[in-house]
């Protein structure tokens, strides 16, 4: 990295992180021959990889945690931004979460650069916003909101957003067609106007299992989000605090069924029915 990198590095280390959800530079060591390091608190025990969420070797405790671990990732990104920051590689690899309780540790920070500034880093594949893919605009908030959003859907589905049928028929996945399936024609899997790129059962069965278990807010919000106007109009992209009020929706429509004792999402308040026993039954003061 150049030298601006290694300012910038030095520059975020002395203002410290925008909140404890960081592991943040600590302190960063003299140039020498061409290169340096820094130091960042560690991970905690009880913290995983997103990664193995997606991959299933760890489970969330339950659906509470799904919820506060999407909410700690917004109200992170959300202070980054207010600092005037832009992340500029978020993807699967940045979070540590802890199963029981959703808490989030964000890692790798040292790309964070102050907004529209150049870090040199354009992203990680599957996760750069389509204008960072086709190369017309340089990582900045509104492509970090991109990858925000494919972070969430993920939480919530286990499954990419942009890869359905059209992405499995591919033969070999070359760098023109990520260009292709995550840039120039990115389509969401449950796109309104185009299903060409549906999930297919087999393979992408946890958002077939989910879509329609999971609150309608949450699908139209995805919808809205990865649509065709908001792909090729970053600056619409919904901020981390609007995504934090629908979140908070969420949260508000969680409740233990009192027939089986496991958690379920109800919309209906006057007819609430149980996702997993399908039983009907009362919430109190309804």
């Amino acid at each position: 990295p150049d030298h601006k990198f290694y300012k910038n590095l030095e520059d975020n280390t002395s203002k410290g992180a925008p909140s404890d959800a960081f592991l943040w530079p600590e302190f960063v060591t003299k140039r020498e021959r061409g290169s340096y390091g820094y130091i960042m608190p560690l991970r905690p025990k009880g913290y995983y990889e997103f990664g193995h969420y997606l991959l299933a070797k760890r489970q969330f405790k339950s659906f509470e945690a799904i919820v506060n671990a999407a909410m700690k990732i917004c109200e992170g990104f959300k202070l980054l931004h207010l600092r005037g920051y832009s992340y500029q590689d978020l993807n699967d690899g940045n979070f540590f979460i802890n199963p029981d309780n959703g808490d989030v540790l964000i890692c790798d920070n040292d790309n964070v650069m102050p907004n529209n500034d150049k870090s040199g880093i354009l992203g990680k594949a599957r996760y750069m916003a389509p204008e960072v893919v086709c190369g017309s605009k340089a990582p900045n908030t509104e492509s970090d909101r991109f990858s925000l959003s494919v972070i969430l859907f993920m939480l919530f589905y286990a499954n990419h957003p942009l890869e359905g049928a059209r992405v499995l028929a591919c033969p070999c996945m070359t760098e023109q067609f990520e260009k292709k399936f995550y840039g120039s024609e990115a389509i969401f899997v449950y796109d309104k106007d185009n299903d060409s790129n549906r999930p297919v059962r087999g393979v992408h069965n946890n958002v077939l299992r989910r879509w329609m278990a999971l609150p309608g807010i949450l699908r139209d919000t995805f919808i809205t989000e990865f649509s065709k106007e908001k792909l090729q109009n970053p600056e619409k992209r919904i901020t981390e605090r609007e995504w934090q009020k629908i979140i908070q929706q969420l949260r508000d429509m969680l409740v233990i069924c009192p027939q089986c004792g496991k958690e379920s999402f109800v919309e209906n308040p006057s007819a609430p029915k149980c996702m997993s026993c399908q039983k009907d039954f009362q919430i109190s003061g309804i």
